[in-house]
């Protein structure tokens, strides 16, 4: 147990501290444009972090009331996290769907099978999981398929986000790579719509 309580350390406090030192303030960042990496950023976080802070708090901690808050943690992080980044370039229609999507999925079709995605500690705090599922049933296959897919579709769709929301606002600039020869230069393009 004792391992255990370590290795979960190690994975809650690895996150924060890759978060700590890439949040360094960035050269040439415009008020009015937003940014792709930032946008990529803020999904990962509000994903990543919630999700194995929840889940360490949930398994280390031995506090009903700290073990309800990190598995409600984790299920912000399975559910809102991933449309970060659409919401921070203010396309709110489809990082509204994907958090619809994952809660649609997640109430429907893996409530009872958080025993065996999320840990005993977690189902025990949330008090709805009363069944033992396989985790080769139809259902939770199919669940998790789209969860996860979900996921990565928000996560990858924060670049059309943010391309949008720029290009809403009457300018964009794009550095990319030409390839001439077999050099490859690279393109500094600008876009302004009047």
């Amino acid at each position: 147990m004792k391992f255990n309580k370590c290795l979960l350390l190690t994975v809650f406090l690895f996150p924060w501290l890759v978060t700590v030192a890439s949040a360094q303030p960035e050269l040439g960042r415009s008020r009015y444009l937003k940014n792709v990496s930032e946008a990529r950023n803020r999904a990962l976080t509000n994903t990543i972090l919630p999700i194995v802070t929840g889940i360490t708090a949930a398994n280390v901690i031995e506090n009903n009331t700290i073990q309800t808050l990190g598995s409600a943690l984790a299920i912000y992080g399975l559910v809102m996290g991933p449309s970060g980044g659409n919401f921070y370039a203010e396309d709110y229609l489809r990082g509204g769907l994907g958090v619809a999507a994952r809660a649609g999925v997640g109430y429907f079709m893996l409530l009872d099978a958080t025993r065996e995605l999320m840990g005993k500690e977690v189902a025990e705090s949330m008090t709805w999981d009363n069944k033992d599922v396989k985790l080769t049933d139809t259902k939770v296959l199919i669940g998790t398929g789209v969860l996860l897919g979900t996921i990565v579709y928000n996560i990858i769709s924060s670049k059309a986000s943010v391309n949008e929301f720029n290009s809403s606002k009457g300018y964009q600039v794009e550095l990319s790579g030409e390839k001439v020869g077999k050099n490859i230069y690279p393109v500094l393009s600008a876009k302004v719509g009047f």
